[in-house]
């Protein structure tokens, strides 16, 4: 059973705990993440910011990006924990004229032929401050791109497999 505890650090934030993301079976209920699990996210920890020139025929890797994290993975892990939320903006803003991504720890066997326990998200900040999601996935939809890049998701985090397939830093750095 996933419980969901409000963590000090992380006032109003959704944190999934219960099972394993490497489990998987009868007894491992994934985390599904909602457009509430979203919401706020500009208040969590910016945990990382680049203005690097620009790319073109790279946009998700280059320019004006802020990365966000919901929880810091405990010390010592070797994986993030299910509930885990990392999102990208992209663009020197507003918000709702960026590109946002998140990558969420499902968990549970979820995605195990990609980026395992992560599923994909494409996100839409609102004028009104809401947070809606355009899609969500082990992939994204026939004709969808990542940020103008026609790569799948599963194929660039392969690269980080060593790492929970994060990009961003390393798991076992200080948070």
């Amino acid at each position: 059973m996933i419980k969901r505890l409000l963590l000090p650090a992380f006032v109003g934030v959704a944190t999934a705990v219960g099972c394993s993301s490497s489990s998987a079976g009868p007894t491992c209920t994934p985390f599904q993440a909602d457009t509430g699990d979203f919401a706020g996210y500009h208040a969590w920890p910016l945990t990382t910011s680049f203005n690097s020139p620009a790319i073109p025929s790279s946009p998700h890797t280059s320019g004006p990006r802020s990365i966000y994290l919901n929880q810091a993975p405990p010390s010592g892990a070797t994986e993030f924990p299910v509930g885990t939320i990392i999102v990208k903006d992209i663009g020197p803003g507003p918000a709702t004229a960026d590109v946002t991504l998140a990558m969420v720890k499902d968990g549970c066997g979820f995605n195990a032929d990609g980026a395992a326990g992560w599923e994909w998200y494409d996100l839409q900040n609102n004028s009104d401050g809401s947070t809606s999601i355009v899609w969500h996935g082990a992939e994204p939809p026939a004709g969808s791109t990542y940020a103008g890049d026609p790569t799948s998701c599963n194929t660039c985090h392969a690269q980080a497999a060593s790492n929970d397939y994060v990009e961003t830093w390393p798991l076992l750095s200080s948070f």
